[in-house]
C-alpha cells in the first residue's frame, strides 16, 4: 500500500506545490472559512489522483499486479488523511507563529472540527466515486463536500465566538468521523470495481 500512496503523491505533485502556496496564504489569513475550505479541499485531492488513475487505465493495470482491492481503497483514504493532517498541521504551525505578530488568537478548535469534518466529507463520498468513478460520481460528492464545508464553517464560526462549547457536542464530531470511517471503508470495498 504504501507504493500506491507514493505512486499517488507523484502523480498529483504539481497541483500539490500550488496546494502547498495556497495553504500558506489562507493560513496567514486566520478565519473559520479559510481554514475549513483548506482541509475540505485537501479530502478532495484523493479524487484528483482517481481521476488520473481513470484516464490512464491504472485500474486494469493494478487489477494484474499484487495489490488487493483493499490495498487500493484503503490507499485512497490514507492519501486524504494524509493531505489533510498536513494542511491541518501547516495551517496550525503558521497560526501559532502568526500569533506573535498579530495577536490575533489561532482558530484551533475551528481547525480540529474542520479535520473531523474533512474525514466525514472523506467518508461520506469516497463509495460513490469507486463505485460509479469520478466522471459520474463527481456530482454526489460535489454537492456533499460543499454541503459539509458550509456546515463546517458555521459550526466553526459558532466555536471561535463562544469561548466553552459544552464538552458531549464536542465529542460528537469525532465519534461520527470514526463511526463514518468504519461504514465508509468496507462500504467502499464492496462498491469498488475497475473502471
Amino acid at each position: 500500500m504504501k507504493a500506491l500512496i507514493q505512486k499517488d503523491f507523484y502523480v498529483i505533485w504539481k497541483q500539490m506545490r500550488i496546494f502547498v502556496v495556497i495553504i500558506l496564504l489562507l493560513s496567514i489569513m486566520n478565519s473559520a472559512f479559510n481554514i475549513v475550505f483548506l482541509v475540505v479541499w485537501c479530502s478532495m485531492l484523493p479524487y484528483t489522483a482517481m481521476a488520473y488513475d481513470e484516464r490512464s487505465h491504472w485500474n486494469q493495470l493494478a487489477a494484474m499486479m499484487p495489490y488487493s482491492k483493499r490495498d487500493i481503497v484503503l490507499s485512497k483514504y490514507v492519501l486524504g488523511w494524509l493531505c489533510m493532517a498536513a494542511a491541518t498541521l501547516i495551517s496550525a504551525v503558521l497560526q501559532v507563529a502568526a500569533f506573535k505578530f498579530t495577536h490575533e488568537a489561532p482558530t484551533l478548535s475551528a481547525l480540529a472540527m474542520s479535520f473531523l469534518g474533512g474525514l466525514i466529507a472523506l467518508d461520506l463520498t469516497l463509495p460513490t466515486v469507486f463505485r460509479f468513478g469520478v466522471e459520474r460520481g463527481r456530482w454526489g460528492f460535489m454537492i456533499i463536500v460543499f454541503g459539509v464545508a458550509i456546515l463546517g464553517g458555521a459550526v466553526a464560526g459558532i466555536a471561535d465566538e463562544l469561548p466553552s462549547v459544552p464538552m458531549p457536542a464536542l465529542a460528537l464530531l469525532p465519534l461520527a468521523a470514526v463511526a463514518a470511517t468504519a461504514v465508509s471503508i468496507p462500504l467502499s470495498m464492496k462498491l469498488y470495481r475497475v473502471n
